[in-house]
């Protein structure tokens, strides 16, 4: 896998139990559907609490998606 920590455009489904479930992600001009998420844990690095999924696409590209909960922001982490 290759780090890339590129922020990203990702929609996502937040459930009423707090639960966040991305759906699909743009990567430059194409849009990646996120077909199973198989595992998900939450990280925190310099003082910067995230959550982490790693993802799966077309039964065989793993993405690895954070999510920055202060800044709201998305990132690509690994490809």
């Amino acid at each position: 896998m290759k780090v890339l920590n590129k922020p990203i455009k990702v929609m996502v489904i937040f459930n009423t139990d707090g639960k966040i479930e991305p759906v699909k992600f743009r990567l430059d001009d194409k849009v990646i559907r996120i077909e199973k998420i198989m595992k998900t844990y939450e990280e925190k690095t310099v003082g910067n609490k995230r959550v982490v999924f790693v993802c799966q696409h077309n039964n065989c590209d793993i993405y690895e998606i954070k999510y920055e909960l202060d800044s709201k922001t998305w990132y690509l982490f690994k490809k």
